[in-house]
């Protein structure tokens, strides 16, 4: 069974077009363009009005992992490639949006404490799962590259309450695709504010 990545290198070149960007990510020409001049996706811009971008297929394949990984560095702008008028609700959604993308101030630390004080100290992925709303998967991933911090019992992996509130306030803010739980928490703390 081949994966994408060697199906897109046996049917595309080794240095893509806008149009090849275009098409692999089923993308529009106007935001894969917006993204080659943001640097969202490495390139070599010649200046030319044609064929002005040339990427690598290694760029490519370098932004498809910070996407992976919900790097804050590939967030595109809310409602930017739209071409329907935002009204004043989308654009208050756009604001939050932004402010949901940017680390958290200090206080968060705090309150996120407060809000979780119920919660057991030592924590199960099916724990972490149940409070933040995302599925386990995503949960055991973050353990497994240790952007949450885990430790081995005998009864199995667990994470610390401290550890959680650690990962909301250093790496969670980063989450491209928030659940809903940590959408609504985010709106709660702002509100508050």
């Amino acid at each position: 069974m081949t994966t994408i990545r060697e199906e897109i290198r046996s049917n595309y070149p080794e240095i893509l077009s806008l149009e090849n960007i275009r098409c692999i990510l089923r993308i529009s020409k106007r935001k894969a363009s917006w993204m080659l001049q943001n640097g969202i996706i490495k390139c070599e811009n010649n200046g030319k009005k044609t064929r002005q971008y040339k990427v690598t297929l290694d760029d490519l394949f370098e932004y498809l992992d910070r996407l992976e990984q919900a790097n804050p560095s590939v967030a595109l702008p809310v409602g930017r490639f739209t071409s329907r008028k935002q009204n004043s609700e989308s654009k208050e959604m756009s604001q939050m949006h932004s402010v949901m993308y940017n680390k958290p101030p200090e206080d968060f630390r705090l309150w996120l404490a407060d809000e979780w004080f119920a919660e057991s100290d030592l924590l199960f992925s099916n724990d972490v799962s149940r409070i933040t709303g995302y599925t386990k998967t995503t949960v055991n991933r973050w353990m497994e590259k240790k952007t949450l911090r885990t430790v081995q019992t005998q009864c199995g992996v667990i994470t610390t309450k401290t550890w959680l509130v650690d990962f909301y306030c250093e790496h969670a803010y980063g989450i491209v695709m928030k659940s809903d739980a940590h959408i609504e928490l985010l709106t709660r703390y702002y509100a508050e504010k």
